[in-house]
């Protein structure tokens, strides 16, 4: 008979998460996430078929957790304009936040594993579109209501934002002050 779990799994994935985001997936051996969730290897792979199956779980997780910050953001006080702005500042903010400037761990997965693993591109191009669905979504509110001016179908516009925005977010990793990520917001408000 197998012996009961003695551990909080979704702690684990929670650990799981920040080890992959502070040190890419390359970067992640077996023994730093063995330290990280206080797991040792036996439960580590008893719980996780593999390292791909343990990144894929934190995927998901982060995805939900980042879902619900962000889907909050439809239900707060304010014009479609003043929601996007505050979104799109806040997620550079939490990018200050950190000392290493982590990118969003969904962009880090597209960028550095790719379409190589199919599960962890699905899952990178499903939050993706989630979150250009979620600007999209902001932006049509401003159109409605006049706190936007741009004509152009809100899913396009949607497309530029979420792509500066996540280029604006590869650039502060390196950059020495936000400015030009606040400038990059700055800058998409006055086209919209």
């Amino acid at each position: 008979m197998p012996r009961p779990r003695e551990f909080d799994e979704q702690s684990a994935l929670d650990s799981a998460v920040e080890a992959f985001w502070t040190h890419t997936y390359a970067g992640t051996s077996t023994a730093v996430l063995c330290e990280s969730t206080g797991l040792s290897r036996s439960s580590l792979y008893n719980t996780f078929t593999g390292k791909s199956d343990l990144y894929q779980c934190a995927l998901r997780r982060y995805a939900e957790l980042k879902s619900t910050q962000r889907n909050a953001y439809l239900d707060i006080e304010g014009t479609g304009r003043e929601r996007l702005e505050r979104l799109l500042g806040d997620v550079l903010r939490e990018q200050w936040a950190s000392d290493e400037r982590r990118v969003c761990l969904v962009l880090n997965a597209a960028v550095e594993v790719g379409s190589a693993d199919q599960a962890v591109a699905d899952l990178a191009r499903g939050n993706l579109e989630s979150f250009r669905d979620l600007i999209s979504q902001l932006i049509a509110e401003g159109q409605r209501d006049g706190s936007f001016t741009s004509t152009a179908p809100a899913r396009d516009l949607a497309a530029v934002v979420h792509a500066a925005l996540n280029g604006a977010q590869i650039a502060d990793r390196v950059a020495t002050s936000d400015a030009a990520g606040r400038a990059t917001v700055k800058t998409l408000m006055s086209m919209l």
